[in-house]
């Protein structure tokens, strides 16, 4: 590797870490923006993503400057194709988190979070940031053994899909919420099951960077409502 690749390098290492410390602030403050109906939190969450924008363009354009200019090959060609995707993963990430705070300031003053489901809702965001912390860990140690946390993680994230799931289609929540609450919590649902598949992408691209291997990726399982409340224990 020359001494111009390996500074190029460390640049990109850099922007994935800001990258990835966009996307751990922005779900934790849109979660509390969510939950609390901080309508003005829910703003600065969503004025902020110009900055998000500005740190992936610049990854994309390093990136694309180190393949044209450095004619980088074997682990470090992979190391940039790995960090070209792992940059849209972090970017998507990050627009997830700004879509709960939209959600939340459309809902206001009205708790986009009601009864039963708030409690959901704050579980999914502190397992949200756990997988982003180990995801940011990974990212600087590069131990692949930290893949298996991170999918761990996502699996607690997906019983928590299927729990508010299933609350969604229970008859207390029928009786007592709208149709509207239910149509909220089924896109907040899905934004924070995806921000967590997100985090096990990017651990399956540093295991590649790693070990120059492929782990094959788990296959997708679609749950609907009714299904979900059937296979949560009452």
């Amino acid at each position: 590797m020359t001494n111009s690749l390996e500074s190029d390098l460390a640049k990109i290492d850099e922007l994935l870490l800001r990258l990835c410390e966009h996307a751990d602030a922005t779900m934790r403050r849109s979660t509390t923006a969510l939950t609390l109906s901080d309508v003005a939190l829910a703003q600065e969450v969503m004025d902020s993503d110009q900055e998000v924008a500005a740190v992936h363009l610049e990854l994309e354009n390093q990136l694309l400057y180190s393949m044209a200019r450095r004619n980088p090959v074997a682990r470090d060609l992979r190391r940039l194709l790995a960090a070209l995707r792992v940059g849209a993963d972090l970017e998507r990430m990050a627009a997830l988190a700004r879509h709960v705070s939209k959600l939340a300031r459309m809902r206001y003053p009205r708790c986009a979070t009601p009864g039963p489901s708030r409690a959901v809702v704050l579980s999914m965001g502190r397992v949200a940031a756990r997988g982003i912390r180990l995801t940011h860990t990974l990212l600087v140690e590069r131990d692949v053994s930290i893949v298996d946390e991170i999918i761990a993680v996502d699996d607690e994230m997906d019983r928590l899909h299927r729990s508010l799931l299933a609350l969604l289609v229970s008859p207390e929540w029928e009786r007592e919420q709208t149709v509207e609450s239910a149509v909220d919590l089924t896109l907040i649902n899905r934004f924070y099951e995806r921000y967590g598949d997100h985090t096990v992408t990017i651990a399956h691209q540093v295991h590649f960077i790693v070990t120059g291997v492929h782990r094959e990726p788990r296959p997708r399982v679609v749950v609907s409502p009714r299904s979900a409340a059937l296979a949560v224990p009452r």
